[in-house]
């Protein structure tokens, strides 16, 4: 699964829980099923931080700072 497809579901996820309809048995399920796609995102972001990291010491610009979107 891409980081796209598992931060979209969390997305549904939020606006489903956000449903004063929802039961407690559903918002639990719901829940579990959240878990599963944050630990996704978490480690692909871990894996892109990872590539980041050796592309730069490959460079011979290694930077031990966080990744700047801007940049």
């Amino acid at each position: 699964m891409k980081y796209e497809e598992a931060f979209e579901k969390l997305n549904n996820i939020k606006d489903k829980l956000e449903n004063p309809e929802i039961t407690l048995d559903e918002s639990i399920k719901l829940y579990a099923k959240s878990v599963e796609y944050t630990k996704i995102c978490l480690d692909i972001l871990k894996e892109t931080d990872g590539k980041i990291a050796v592309i730069k010491n490959e460079l011979g610009t290694l930077v031990e700072r966080p990744l700047d979107v801007e940049d």
